[in-house]
């Protein structure tokens, strides 16, 4: 069930340098949203910010939800300006959500502001016992708000090595796993920029992972009207192909899917 949400902001804070997380009483999306999926938000109701912004869902649950962003755009600057007791128009839930984690050794990589469904997973199986690492990425330690902490399998990594491991997110999996020694039965789950997805997409063909991806697109509707958020999936056998074949939509397909389906992130 989808629904049209008035929510009221609860509270909104900048937790790292231009990162904010706003949290909304929203009792139906809510109650009925899972790890992985994400809401449409209308940041202002004036006729200059009519579309509407996907944003992944951070947290959900005693009615509310959160989300977690960047404030780099005209829109996302106008959402970092909400004051507490704002209503909001958000459509949600939306979106597929993740899944095999509670068959698998679950690795969850995340990078700038694809940190939110990574964080929602993150929390869920901690409240469900899942034992889990956790890596995120940043280019230095004033763009993180979580402690690198290897005792409790959470690992921060820093491209100027300020914090955690020196380097990108695949360097910290390589520091964790030398020599691609992983867990049995191990799978990645991965939100970031579509740089950072590619290679982590790559890397999980290579050493045959399974992985899931939270691909980051354009979006505009939400609803699959727009066809903004293709993305290209695999050759089928047969080679032949319809369009809705060939290319799925990251709003209605996705926005989680399969390295082995699509051919690129970015």
């Amino acid at each position: 069930m989808i629904y049209n949400e008035i929510g009221k902001v609860i509270s909104n804070e900048e937790i790292s340098e231009g990162i904010y997380k706003t949290v909304f009483l929203s009792p139906a999306i809510s109650g009925n949203s899972h790890p992985g999926q994400f809401v449409n938000i209308l940041p202002s109701s004036d006729w200059d910010h009519v579309m509407r912004r996907p944003m992944s869902i951070a947290s959900q649950g005693n009615d509310e939800i959160s989300i977690i962003y960047k404030a780099i755009g005209d829109g996302t600057c106008i959402m970092a300006d909400w004051k507490t007791g704002e209503m909001v128009d958000i459509i949600g839930p939306l979106g597929n959500v993740w899944t095999g984690y509670d068959t698998t050794f679950p690795i969850l990589i995340g990078g700038g502001v694809g940190i939110a469904p990574i964080l929602n997973l993150h929390h869920h199986l901690l409240e469900n016992n899942i034992n889990h690492i956790l890596i995120m990425g940043a280019r230095n330690r004033k763009e993180h708000f979580l402690k690198h902490e290897p005792e409790k399998q959470i690992y921060m990594s820093t491209n100027d090595a300020s914090l955690g491991i020196a380097g990108n997110v695949l360097d910290a999996l390589r520091s964790i796993f030398p020599n691609g020694n992983h867990p049995q039965n191990y799978k990645i789950y991965s939100c970031g920029p579509p740089m950072m997805m590619e290679g982590v997409r790559s890397y999980s063909l290579q050493h045959d992972l399974e992985c899931d991806l939270a691909l980051e697109t354009i979006m505009a509707c939400g609803f699959g009207i727009c066809q903004g958020c293709t993305v290209e999936r695999k050759a089928e056998t047969n080679g032949q192909h319809t369009y809705r074949n060939k290319f799925a939509l990251a709003c209605m397909d996705g926005p989680i899917f399969n390295a082995k389906g699509i051919v690129s992130c970015m």
